[in-house]
């Protein structure tokens, strides 16, 4: 479990503040960096632009400062073993994610909360705290090993994803798909793909049968009005599909 061992919210320090530990602060350190920071990393001097993250390892020094006005949000904790690997983070490194303001959300949650320790404190803790690591795992993950312009689609990209697969009994074809984003067929199918490491129609049929695993619990619906409301026009091409993906037909599933 994770241990909150200080933090706080939107602080603001003394202008051109200076914060040194040349030890480290013995635990973990999460800062989200509101105004523009000075940074000391072994004897380089990095300016940061406003939305910066870090995350330091025990022990590694801190060195900042502020370049005027000092504002960050910043969490000081113990976690368990293992927890850098599974969410993929890297430490003592400057990173920009994308949705900065959400992870200050989070961090505000989490600073209301140690503040309160109110019922089962420690179980709503480390809750936060995964949320805190995953939305940053997934923000960081649309910064590398994309060309330059691709990030700045991938919002895009996940909000048309969440409208098909959210209506997936709708009759989505590739147009439809592509102009959601405004690209064509060809550009869509490529940036799904890198973006998802699948493919749009793939997404869409497994959506259509998780949808469809779940009406056939309803005894009332016939196996043809399923493949209907799940999206499947033709009730070979479901029946096929559903044997496909789940290893049995509709009307085997659940016995």
């Amino acid at each position: 479990m994770y241990q909150i061992n200080y933090c706080d919210y939107n602080a603001c320090n003394r202008d051109c503040d200076m914060i040194y530990r040349p030890g480290g602060s013995g635990d973990y350190l999460f800062l989200i960096l509101l105004t523009p920071m000075k940074f000391y990393l072994e004897k380089e001097i990095t300016i940061t632009r406003p939305m910066a993250c870090m995350l330091y390892s025990p022990g590694v020094p801190q060195h900042y400062q502020s370049v005027r006005k000092f504002k960050n949000s910043y969490i000081h904790f113990s976690a368990p073993p293992g927890f850098l690997k599974e969410y993929g983070l890297i430490t003592d490194s400057i990173c920009y994610p994308q949705k900065c303001d959400e992870l200050n959300q989070i961090v505000r949650k989490i600073h209301t909360e140690y503040l309160s320790k109110d019922l089962y404190y420690r179980e709503k803790m480390n809750a936060y705290m995964d949320e805190l690591f995953i939305t940053l795992a997934r923000n960081l993950r649309t910064e590398h090993g994309l060309p330059d312009t691709a990030p700045l689609l991938y919002q895009d990209f996940q909000r048309a994803r969440l409208r098909i697969l959210s209506s997936c009994e709708q009759q989505w074809d590739a147009a439809a798909m592509a102009a959601l984003v405004n690209l064509s067929k060809s550009q869509f199918y490529h940036y799904y793909t890198m973006f998802f490491h699948t493919t749009p129609k793939a997404e869409l049929i497994n959506a259509r049968i998780d949808k469809a695993k779940y009406l056939l619990s309803n005894e009332a619906l016939q196996i043809q009005q399923v493949a209907e409301l799940s999206g499947f026009q033709n009730l070979s091409h479901f029946t096929r599909c559903f044997k496909k993906l789940c290893g049995c037909s509709p009307s085997r599933w659940g016995k």
